[in-house]
């Protein structure tokens, strides 16, 4: 690395996009007490915790709290190892035999080490997965005869090639639909399970919970349950909670446990999303009582509430905090409740960053594997294979956070909507995202607790009420590389009045107007083929792409049927237009696992340091704001990685500025033509000609306009020297980083090679470099489904070797 002592003292202009920098929200590290008697701890990155009637808020302070205790490569390290530890322990035949020779009880164990490495990442094609797929599907479910063992079998193969084991799951959710204790069982049993079909046993919560758990990954891969069995259930898990807000083991005890607890929170959230929750029904593409008692049952609440109040990951706690064996396999369940619900935190607890830190540091470094220290949780297959699904699942990566806002409980008319939309891009992505909810209007929410999603849901009945603070935090967010989905509740013409008016203060006019997308929008494109007229969508652009898609009709109380009416015309065409506005706001790529620290660029404005590497921007009569802050985010990045004396703040000059001959490096970004005067063009070539400056451009986007543009701009400007190739084995190449394996965008191919540069050299030196992919909008992470370029990290190592480059010698 090349530092900043052994540079010239150079100062540098930029021609580019950007604007000038506000200041940056400053965060308080005072700790606050909130209404509900819990505390937030800024500056220690706890959580606010707050919530209205039926419903917990969480808003994580930060990426990552100040103290963590384990990083995300330290979780890969500990996958990795446990993954080859359950390899090492499979038998010839494909099965785990970690128990006693029991046919239901090593079926069962080698469909939880099954699930367990599917969700680690093991392809499915794997000899190790294969193998283990081959050996479940030799065994029918009465063969098995046991809750637990035909609920994982379920689960295994949905997990792996549902498609043509449809049969086989079928045949499972007809088994445990049989198992279920019925009315005329017992009226106190109802909607329970015991461990297998004799109803003279009494239920229990775990097996009841596995039951569960296996007919809800049936029905993720299509195949039918019985609206009954989720409301027996239901009903249960509703009667066997204790006021206390916790669950026990079996109905009647007072005595409520964490793992129960978890498996309440976790029953109720499943068996809710199967059964309508308020009166709003769809029939045909009607929606009748739209948005009605859309509020999650105060029970869940209630047993968020408990482990809020008593959370520990070191051992099975119960109400007194007292010790119950099953470490792990509460630590299992800790991971469904957390994600099931919507959930970070509990209480002021990130559950998966306390867990993981756990797991981490009680995993043998040598054998891979983790060992309970008692009972049956001795067993290390067993174990090994909990641990892997609270580490891989739980740190599954947010896509969306469903955003508060007053009136209350106006935010949320529709429970299902965003959970169903994760669910539909997850399936079709093959990868498990998620959601979460977070309030920016709380005094404490923070940048980071938006940036943990790439997207933003609003949406209501009435006028969204955001503080001022919470609007300052949604446009930073947004240049900051996020992305606001809105649409008007039940197409009401209250919240589209309001909302509008909000964008009016986020983005002020004239700069930034609300227009409807055009025909030829690349969101109509970006996953499914759709017409323009399908779904009535509005936007607002903000440097290289749509920041905002706002639509004023009715769209997410059709996501909200998508589980109980998933062949609804409607709902089939709600879901493509959410699925193409997902693909186009992220570019179609998996967002940031949990324990990924996210980037906060401060752009507030600071003074001119004598010596600092200054950066300015050189205006023209084309579109030269194409990319505001990619200046900001890159002098960040000099500064940050390659120790630069940098000012982040930029000048603006024009070409024929005499202060230009004290900035050597002029950067142009654009989609469309740019347009200079003779004088102008005789000003810039006066600026090359000697080999002083250097002049770096690249089509936004790749826009094959602007590339038209440039090369015959630097044909006038030049004559005598056209653009060539950038050799791989240039010096540019190597000057900081290594650029022949840098990463393109998905929509230039995704592929890893050699960056495609061009340029024109006078006296040995390149004077112009010029790339047709894109990197100013990689630079803002602003790339759209449609974005030819390159990745933002690639990008940044191609900027920095030619500033580099332009200040030696």
């Amino acid at each position: 690395m090349i530092h900043r002592q052994c540079l010239p003292r150079q100062a540098l202009v930029v021609f580019t996009s950007g604007e000038s920098q506000r200041p940056g929200l400053e965060r308080s590290n005072a700790v606050h007490r909130m209404g509900s008697g819990l505390r937030w701890a800024v500056g220690l990155g706890l959580a606010v915790l707050m919530w209205e009637p039926g419903w917990l808020m969480v808003t994580p302070a930060q990426a990552q709290p100040r103290g963590a205790q384990v990083t995300q490569e330290q979780v890969e390290k500990a996958i990795r190892l446990g993954v080859k530890s359950l390899r090492d322990k499979q038998q010839p035949d494909g099965s785990w035999r970690g128990f006693a020779d029991d046919f239901a009880k090593y079926h069962g164990l080698t469909s939880l080490a099954t699930l367990a490495l599917i969700n680690a990442g093991e392809p499915i094609d794997s000899p190790t997965v294969s193998r283990a797929l081959e050996f479940i599907r030799r065994a029918r479910p009465d063969q098995l005869d046991s809750t637990y063992a035909v609920a994982l079998q379920v689960m295994a193969l949905a997990a792996g090639d549902p498609q043509r084991d449809k049969v086989r799951i079928a045949a499972g959710v007809a088994w445990l639909e049989r198992a279920q204790f019925r009315r005329e069982d017992s009226p106190r049993y109802a909607g329970a399970w015991t461990y297998g079909m004799n109803k003279g046993q009494r239920p229990d919560n775990s097996n009841s919970q596995f039951a569960l758990l296996g007919l809800y990954a049936a029905s993720e891969v299509g195949v039918e349950v019985k609206d009954s069995v989720w409301e027996l259930a239901r009903n249960y898990w509703e009667r066997c909670q204790n006021n206390s807000g916790g669950w026990p083991y079996v109905i009647d005890d007072d005595t409520s446990t964490a793992s129960m607890t978890c498996a309440g929170i976790s029953s109720l959230v499943i068996t809710g999303a199967k059964r309508v929750q308020s009166v709003e029904t769809l029939v045909g593409d009607k929606v009748r009582n739209c948005g009605e008692g859309g509020v999650v049952n105060n029970r869940i609440q209630a047993g968020i509430n408990w482990m809020a109040r008593r959370f520990q990951v070191d051992f099975n706690f119960t109400d007194g905090l007292g010790r119950q064996p099953w470490t792990y396999y509460y630590l299992y369940g800790l991971e469904r409740a957390g994600r099931l619900s919507g959930q970070r935190y509990f209480g002021e607890h990130d559950w998966y960053l306390r867990g993981a830190a756990k797991l981490v540091k009680e995993q043998d470094p040598l054998l891979g594997s983790w060992n309970g220290g008692g009972g049956i949780e001795d067993n290390p297959v067993l174990v090994t294979s909990y641990a892997l699904l609270f580490l891989a699942k739980g740190r599954a990566p947010v896509l969306i956070n469903k955003l508060v806002h007053q009136p209350a409980n106006d935010w949320n008319i529709h429970v299902d909507d965003i959970r169903n939309l994760t669910n539909a891009v997850s399936r079709d992505w093959k990868a498990f995202v998620t959601w979460q909810v977070v309030n920016p209007n709380s005094p404490d929410a923070g940048l980071a607790d938006l940036l943990q999603a790439p997207i933003a849901f609003i949406n209501g009945k009435q006028a969204p009420v955001f503080t001022p603070a919470a609007k300052r935090l949604l446009r930073d967010y947004v240049e900051q590389g996020g992305f606001i989905l809105a649409e008007a509740g039940c197409s009401e013409p209250a919240f589209d009045q309001g909302f509008r008016a909000l964008l009016t203060e986020i983005f002020p006019e004239p700069d930034y107007q609300l227009r409807r997308l055009s025909e030829d929008h690349p969101i109509w494109r970006s996953y499914h083929r759709l017409s323009p007229n399908v779904h009535e969508l509005w936007g607002i652009e903000f440097g290289c792409r749509t920041v905002v898609v706002y639509t004023p009709q009715m769209l997410a109380a059709y996501w909200n049927h998508a589980e109980s009416q998933p062949g609804n015309p409607a709902v089939e065409r709600a879901i493509r237009v959410g699925q193409n506005i997902v693909d186009y706001a992220t570019g179609r790529e998996l967002p940031e696992d949990k324990l990924k620290v996210r980037e906060i660029r401060n752009f507030k404005t600071d003074d001119v340091k004598r010596g600092a590497l200054r950066i300015a921007k050189l205006r023209h009569a084309g579109d030269w704001n194409v990319a505001p802050l990619a200046i900001p985010n890159l002098t960040t990045a000099l500064r940050d990685q390659l120790g630069f004396d940098v000012v982040i703040n930029h000048k603006e000059l024009l070409p024929r500025d005499p202060n230009l001959i004290y900035y050597p490096l002029i950067y142009v970004h654009g989609r469309a033509s740019l347009s200079f005067t003779p004088e102008d063009m005789e000003a810039l070539r006066k600026h090359l000609d000697p080999g002083r400056g250097l002049f770096f451009a690249d089509a936004a986007c790749g826009s094959p306009a602007f590339d038209a543009a440039f090369r015959k701009f630097v044909a006038e400007l030049l004559p005598n020297n056209p653009l060539e190739p950038i050799p791989p084995d240039d010096e540019l190449f190597n000057v900081v980083y290594d650029l022949n394996a840098v990463e393109f965008s998905k929509a230039a191919g995704g592929r890893i090679g050699p960056a495609e540069l061009e340029g024109v050299k006078i006296n040995g030196r390149w004077v112009v470099i010029y790339s047709k992919y894109d990197l100013g909008c990689a630079l803002e992470r602003h790339q759209g489904s449609d974005c030819k370029g390159y990745k933002y990290e690639s990008a940044l190592k191609i900027v920095s070797n030619i500033v580099v480059y332009s200040t030696l010698p």
